[in-house]
């Protein structure tokens, strides 16, 4: 049995034993603070036994440090829940203690950790591998030396070694991708500790993995693993899957059984199981029967563990030096972490250093994974996953436990086994009806509330206390506590009654686990919807943005959204990420206006660290875009804001296209308009010669490789096309902004920070709206030039870029170039003298 004395010094002992009197005896969380022994030598409470305690010692305990405990009633065998929270704690090298209420006997869950001193990365040795006689340049063909590269290599190598945040934006053509790869892979190899790479984009992901990282093992000469991680869903499960073969018509529908014997059918041979090999592309609501969830794993339990589809990524991926990922799935493991504290639950393994490039989305992606969603379509599917009739027969896994009971009670304790099957029946029938019932009528009324009979499209209502006030919403609000009670009411009703029929499983050597799991799993998710019912339509506060979605779907279903977000994500990211984590870098082409950074670390929460925690840099790209680029304004065009704008506008964009003979991008910031004007001037452009593409006629990615193929060709896009695509050479040499990318002010979240920086006095035009457009516009004319050898034009039908006091901060924030200025003839007479000199 171990000694206090040999974990513990006494005045850290004694002090242990106070914190925990002090709190009535009741459980106390401590870190544990260790000396060059590793023995306690201070402590400091971080939570008191409530649902908060984990997650606040998840973001505290540091690698190194232990995690302490008490049980007040001196019994010291750790709980399952002890055994779930130590075994998050270790994978993250922190120590975990169960003592007493006087700390005079302890429990060692986990040993303490001797986190041994980081051997630091060696800059120079790295950067002499991209010098001009190095490795790289007899490995990469076209080679060309970067010295904003080296800057950056010592730059990233620096905030690794002294654990900071970096910040550098790199310009197109600087090499980020390399430069923040070699350093992270050293310090990796180096001292076994993970790093995450986070992308915005998938094409980043592909181009990391296919061309980067294969070219970086030959100049490195070491075999370092780097694993791309998926979300869980995108796994099949391999339980789900046999429980389908054995009951091919339990949870289809009619027109669903061809694609899911399609799928079983893969499902013998796919080696990953992941979604992307499967030959086909699965409607969500077949592969949502088959896909691996957090909530219906039976974990070791389960027969199939080890041959397990996830978790056998999930183990590729915890041998990995490198994990490649996107920001949504990282922000997604670090909600998870924010909100349930332990890893087990976690989308990605232990790592304490993050690389976020395309980092001007961040604050969009913690935005949406910080706050809160549930839908109308999504909790209907939650409860006719638990029942519904369908063609007059009863489906879904209240009745799949009935139909399973009933085998069981024609022998012994039939008694037990009919009561628990006529629970069932009665909360199929009844509760589940009633829920749907009042479901559908609290969402209809908020459809009819939210939107105009004549309105096409989606329509977001803001929930401000102005609305909610209003006798209508108080009515809404009525019918909705209802509902909220309702579902709560049958959650924890059938909850009791699974546990019912966990106990009768052994009595019969039938195994329940995996079917009463799946309907617990449905039950939690009726919770949530639940809470987050309560959260948007009947709490109030000041630090969340609450509204609702509604639009007309597919047959003319209707489709409601209750959403809610942060109003502010920058205590959430200083917290959640840049104090949580060891090192931090984030970088992007586009994170200054104006060559500063002041607007991405106000936003982000960087603004809030220590000034010397961050280090920063802004390296040009490294192209002459005096000569390669012209930018073009036409001044005699109506204000976009006017009626008459759109109506001239046409005329342009054809005489634009058939001076650049194709090769162009129109990039817009509203569907409607990109619509109108690709139907009113796609039969014109066809006419000049050139093919005409429209973003979401197909796939993104082969509609972004049609228009590479056809060098002559015109692309009409909006939203994604404006910044992740890389097309290089001769199929595009004109990007046309039609509108400066201002976000639509009557956005729900947009119209709340607005408002927000206003009550406090303070210009949100020129603070928010603007900086988050010029890092649009940028990302904008960054399509066109990506080599030494592009050259174009940005031809920009927005006149307030020059005839407004805050265009100038969009023109200086783009690199030097040639600005044409005039009526549309003079912009027109020097595009084709740009053209006609570069096309000799």
């Amino acid at each position: 049995m171990p000694t206090i004395e040999k974990y513990f010094t006494e005045p850290a002992a004694r002090a242990t034993a106070e914190f925990i009197r002090e709190a009535g005896g009741n459980e106390v969380f401590l870190v544990g603070y260790l000396n060059d022994h590793l023995v306690v030598e201070s402590v400091e409470v971080f939570a008191r036994g409530n649902d908060t305690a984990v997650p606040a010692l998840m973001q505290t305990a540091r690698p190194g440090d232990v995690v302490i405990h008490n049980h007040p009633g001196g019994e010291l065998q750790p709980s399952q829940a002890d055994l779930a929270v130590a075994s998050a704690l270790g994978n993250d090298s922190i120590g975990f203690y169960i003592v007493n209420n006087d700390v005079s006997d302890l429990y060692v869950v986990v040993e303490p950790f001797d986190v041994k001193e980081a051997t630091p990365v060696d800059a120079e040795s790295l950067t002499e591998l991209f010098q001009p006689e190095g490795p790289l340049a007899h490995t990469l063909d076209q080679f060309e030396f970067r010295p904003a590269q080296i800057e950056m290599i010592r730059l990233i190598t620096r905030s690794i070694n002294e654990d900071r945040i970096a910040i550098v934006e790199a310009g197109t053509g600087v090499g980020k991708t390399f430069a923040y790869f070699l350093p992270a892979i050293s310090h990796a190899l180096a001292n076994k500790e993970r790093v995450v790479v986070s992308t915005n984009t998938i094409n980043l992901q592909e181009q990391i993995l296919h061309k980067d990282l294969p070219v970086l093992r030959k100049v490195l000469g070491q075999n370092f693993r780097a694993v791309l991680v998926k979300g869980r869903t995108n796994y099949a499960c391999l339980r789900k899957l046999a429980e389908a073969r054995q009951d091919l018509n339990l949870f289809s529908e009619e027109g669903e059984t061809a694609e899911l014997e399609t799928i079983l059918e893969w499902a013998r041979t796919t080696k990953d199981g992941s979604k992307s090999d499967l030959n086909i592309e699965p409607s969500p609501q077949v592969w949502e029967k088959v896909q691996s969830e957090s909530d219906t794993t039976l974990r070791t339990k389960c027969p199939f563990y080890n041959k397990c589809f996830f978790y056998n990524a999930r183990r590729q991926a915890a041998t990995a030096d490198i994990l490649v990922a996107n920001h949504h799935l990282l922000f997604s493991d670090l909600a998870v972490r924010s909100a349930a504290g332990a890893s087990e639950n976690a989308v990605l393994p232990a790592y304490q250093r993050i690389i976020l490039d395309e980092a001007h989305n961040i604050e969009d992606v913690a935005t949406n994974y910080f706050g809160a969603a549930m839908t109308y379509l999504g909790t209907r599917r939650i409860l006719n996953r638990l029942y519904r009739i369908k063609d007059g027969q009863e489906k879904g896994l209240l009745t799949y436990l009935r139909h399973k009971l009933n085998k069981l009670a024609r022998g012994v304790h039939a008694e037990q086994v009919t009561a628990v099957q006529n629970e069932l029946q009665s909360y199929s029938v009844t509760h589940v009806a009633k829920i749907n019932r009042l479901l559908s009528e609290v969402m209809e009324s908020l459809f009819d509330n939210v939107r105009d009979e004549n309105e096409t499209g989606e329509v977001k209502v803001r929930l401000t206390p102005a609305v909610l006030n209003s006798p209508v919403w108080q009515g809404i609000g009525e019918q909705a506590r209802t509902l909220v009670r309702e579902m709560r009411g049958l959650a924890a009703a059938l909850t009791a009654t699974l546990l019912k029929i966990d106990k009768m499983g052994p009595l019969f050597g039938w195994s329940t686990t995996a079917p009463t799991v799946d309907a617990r799993a449905q039950l939690q998710r009726l919770e949530r919807a639940a809470a987050i019912l309560e959260h948007v339509l009947l709490e109030r506060d000041h630090a969340n943005i609450r509204w609702v979605e509604a639009r007309l779907g597919y047959k003319n279903a209707k489709i409601v959204r209750l959403r809610s977000a942060p109003l502010e994500v920058a205590p959430i990211l200083k917290a959640q990420v840049f104090e949580r984590f060891n090192n931090v870098v984030l970088t992007s082409a586009t994170l200054t206006v104006r060559g500063r950074f002041d607007y991405l670390k106000s936003r982000l929460g960087l603004d809030l660290l220590e000034p010397e925690r961050t280090l920063e840099a802004s390296l040009p790209a490294p192209f002459d875009y005096e000569t390669q680029a012209l930018v073009a304004v036409p001044l005699d065009l109506p204000d976009p804001r006017e009626s008459t704008f759109a109506e001239e506008v046409p005329d342009v964009i054809l005489e634009s296209v058939r001076i650049s003979r194709g090769r162009a991008f129109v990039l817009f910031t509203a569907y409607g308009m990109l619509y109108r004007l690709y139907n009113r001037l796609k039969p014109e452009i066809e006419a000049l010669g050139y093919n005409v593409y429209r973003q979401g006629e197909e796939n993104r990615h082969r509609l972004l490789q049609r228009f590479r193929d056809d060098t002559s060709s015109v692309l009409f896009a909006t939203d994604s096309f404006w910044e992740g695509v890389d097309v290089q050479g001769d199929a595009l040499q004109s990007v046309i902004i039609v509108k400066l990318p201002f976000k639509v002010p009557t956005e729900p979240v947009v119209q709340a920070r607005i408002e927000a920086l206003e009550r406090s006095g303070r210009n949100a035009f020129l603070e928010l709206s603007v900086p988050q457009a010029v890092i649009k516009f940028r990302q904008g004319f960054g399509r066109l030039i990506r080599s030494k050898t592009d050259r174009g034009s940005i031809v920009i039908l927005d006149k307030r870029v020059v005839r407004m006091q805050y265009g100038r901060v969009f023109l200086e924030s783009l690199p030097k170039c040639r600005l044409v200025t005039g009526s549309r003839a003079q912009v027109f007479q020097e595009l084709r003298h740009f053209f006609a000199r570069h096309d000799e």
